[in-house]
């Protein structure tokens, strides 16, 4: 297959805002790397942190990657405006309609420079998915990991994750369907008021699909392997 080599090109445009952020967005303070080498072609499993994870993760991750984000701020200037307030901040923040309106408005401006620029690869709840799982494919056979963030956080966002949605999984066995490749997935954790970043063991979906576990169920033994990365290293209760 002939590689798309937009998903490794250099965005200079990014390069500059990274310039801007880091010294708002300080790096890692610690970094537990259980990973035995991190592969460029994987998929990484991360927590979102509210707005800032994503951000953190792509000025500090050390594997080029592109990301897996919401559809709607990809859109048109109405939809990540109505996104940006209604779901992220009123919904998911439980900000105050004032603030969101007044964020989502100067946000919504920006968002689709700053998404192009971190190669957001965009995502939908119906059949819309399988052009994002055909282009994360792409990606991978340029050996850039795709990196997705598959918390449930329609009720927030917490320290410890509550349900992984399965998209990973389709991604995962799409993949070794059409080449015969099963990815490593790594667990990873950011901390951001610790500034600890924890990337966990390669694990491979095909290994639980070939036990009997559907894609819900694997989603279920990821998501423990992130809270497992923060019990163990990010809490006051850490393990020696």
């Amino acid at each position: 297959m002939r590689k798309d080599r937009s998903f490794r090109r250099k965005q200079p445009f990014f390069g500059l805002i990274k310039c801007v952020l880091r010294p708002f967005f300080r790096k890692p303070k610690k970094i537990v790397d259980l990973s035995g080498g991190l592969e460029p072609r994987s998929i990484v499993l991360a927590n979102h942190s509210a707005k800032k994870g994503p951000l953190y993760l792509e000025l500090y991750f050390p594997l080029l990657h592109c990301l897996w984000g919401a559809g709607e701020m990809m859109g048109s200037y109405k939809e990540r405006y109505h996104y940006l307030r209604d779901i992220f901040y009123i919904q998911k923040r439980g900000f105050n309609k004032f603030f969101a309106t007044g964020a989502a408005t100067f946000e919504a401006i920006f968002s689709p420079m700053l998404y192009k620029a971190m190669r957001v690869l965009p995502t939908y709840h119906n059949g819309r998915l399988l052009g994002t799982v055909n282009k994360s494919i792409r990606a991978l056979n340029d050996d850039v990991a795709v990196m997705i963030f598959p918390e449930n956080s329609d009720g927030g966002y917490f320290d410890e994750m509550t349900q992984f949605f399965p998209g990973f999984v389709l991604l995962a066995q799409a993949y070794y369907h059409k080449t015969g490749v099963d990815l490593p997935v790594y667990p990873v954790y950011y901390h951001i008021k610790k500034r600890i970043l924890c990337i966990g063991k390669p694990c491979y979906v095909q290994d639980y699909i070939s036990k009997g576990f559907d894609r819900k169920q694997i989603a279920e033994i990821f998501k423990e392997k992130v809270n497992e990365l923060y019990h163990t290293y990010c809490t006051d209760r850490e393990k020696q």
